[in-house]
């Protein structure tokens, strides 16, 4: 596959295009195209940041990748609600797992590194967060 194939591809799984954003593999015939993903990310306005930089209010979520290896987790970073008056920020993977939590959860302090494009916030029902 040629550079400019890949690029097009890796853009796409970035912004949702034509594929479904989960959990997926960087490397493409063998090569490792993990730079050249997290250089796209940048380019799109996903930034390398920590949880707790992230500005969002309860009822809004913002979108992310979690890259770890070969591996680029997409997620949302969000406010949890568990009572109405006990919630906590986390980024969650869009993949769950067999219990129905969310496979890959990182909360408040943690300081794994994420990309998230704070521009592309959105709404979302906080009582139903699992629906996105």
């Amino acid at each position: 596959m040629e550079q400019k194939e890949i690029k097009e591809a890796l853009r796409s799984l970035i912004l949702g295009l034509g594929v479904r954003r989960g959990s997926h593999d960087l490397r493409v015939e063998g090569e490792d195209t993990t730079a050249v993903f997290t250089e796209l990310l940048q380019e799109e306005g996903f930034l390398p940041v920590i949880l707790d930089e992230v500005k969002v209010q309860p009822g809004e979520r913002v979108p992310a990748f979690l890259v770890e290896g070969f591996t680029a987790h997409f997620g949302w970073i969000f406010w949890e609600k568990f009572f109405p008056k006990r919630m906590r920020k986390i980024y969650g993977s869009v993949n769950h797992n067999e219990k129905g939590d969310w496979s890959i959860i990182l909360g408040r302090g943690s300081k794994h590194k994420v990309y998230a494009n704070p521009l592309l916030k959105e709404s979302m029902d906080l009582e139903f967060p699992s629906s996105f």
